[in-house]
């Protein structure tokens, strides 16, 4: 619609003012992005032209009457504009996923730092420093109808991986679990370029100065309980104390509601690319070192997984990239 050609009573000044309220507007609006289909995220804040005309029209009864103009027109521009969240950078978290079988894609997963920010803070500095990257699901477990996956321990790269211990001593590990071939040797096959040594330090791995137990100087704060634990969620894994989770976390492939809600962090949910992790329970596995088990802090039994779920080939995490 055309803008009027002559406005009475409003000066150069007063005109000028109104044009900048009009121009800035794009501005704001192209700060907001429409809403994802997951209720709960967080939000950026940005001043919207409703509520800055509305501020306007509410100091124009101690100004002349030309400003109450201004006001007006403000707010009947910014009307025109509803008002939509904004996801906050890095709450979205996309896995690069490669198998020996040939499955390859990205996994989506939206994050959830209103509901446990430090979790999520955590998880966001391992993926941004490359600690994800390179890694593989050491776990692929299913027990009756239930299925998770089990991540993000360093040990797990094919390429050479050193930290620190508690004691500042740089402990390594040889890579090559799986080797060039992408499996290890099983009833099925045999493999001449797996390291069995690297695979035995598998399922202990995390970040310098971690370790499972309550000598490790890098402790995370418990969130527990604010997001269920549905098909898709993600979340931390811990190994005893409630803030025992290092970097090694755990993917719902069916409801585990019962066996983790309100005793473990979870803190994202995928929103595209699951059909990709459900081609993971068809892998065949292997025994591992113990079977897997959920710790609790209630009375309640705590669920209990078979030993037979280390994977015979490479499902493997290439990159996690955060935005």
């Amino acid at each position: 619609s055309s803008f009027p050609t002559s406005l009475p009573h409003i000066s150069t000044m007063a005109f000028l003012r109104l044009m900048l309220v009009m121009a800035t507007m794009p501005c704001c609006i192209s700060a907001f992005q429409l809403a994802t289909p997951l209720a709960l995220r967080s939000t950026r804040a940005c001043v919207s032209s409703r509520s800055s005309a509305a501020e306007l029209a509410m100091s124009a009864q101690q100004t002349s009457r030309r400003e109450a103009m201004l006001a007006a027109a403000g707010l009947a521009v910014g009307s025109l504009f509803p008002i939509q969240t904004l996801a906050a950078e890095g709450t979205k978290a996309t896995f690069h996923i490669k198998t020996a079988e040939g499955v390859e894609g990205d996994v989506v997963f939206e994050l959830f730092p209103d509901l446990a920010p430090k979790t999520v803070e955590a998880f966001t500095k391992y993926a941004k420093e490359g600690l994800y990257d390179g890694t593989a699901f050491h776990r692929v477990a299913t027990f009756l109808d239930k299925a998770v996956l089990i991540g993000g321990d360093p040990f797990t790269k094919e390429k050479p991986y050193c930290y620190k211990d508690i004691k500042d001593m740089e402990i390594c590990s040889e890579g090559e679990g799986y080797g060039p071939d992408g499996f290890f040797s099983s009833a099925k096959r045999q493999s001449k370029d797996d390291n069995k040594k690297t695979r035995q330090t598998w399922d202990k791995g995390g970040p310098s100065y971690w370790r499972k137990d309550s000598l490790s100087k890098v402790k995370l704060e418990p969130e527990f309980g604010k997001l269920p634990h549905e098909r898709g969620v993600i979340t931390m894994r811990r190994f005893g104390a409630p803030d025992s989770a290092g970097s090694q976390f755990i993917i719902c492939l069916s409801d585990m509601t019962k066996e983790l809600d309100g005793n473990y962090a979870a803190f994202g949910k995928v929103v595209e690319g699951i059909e990709i992790l459900d081609k993971m329970k068809q892998v065949d596995t292997f025994k591992s070192a113990s079977a897997l088990s959920f710790p609790r802090d209630d009375k309640k039994p705590e669920a209990v997984f078979g030993a037979w779920d280390v994977p015979v080939s490479r499902q493997g995490i290439e990159k996690v990239t955060i935005e």
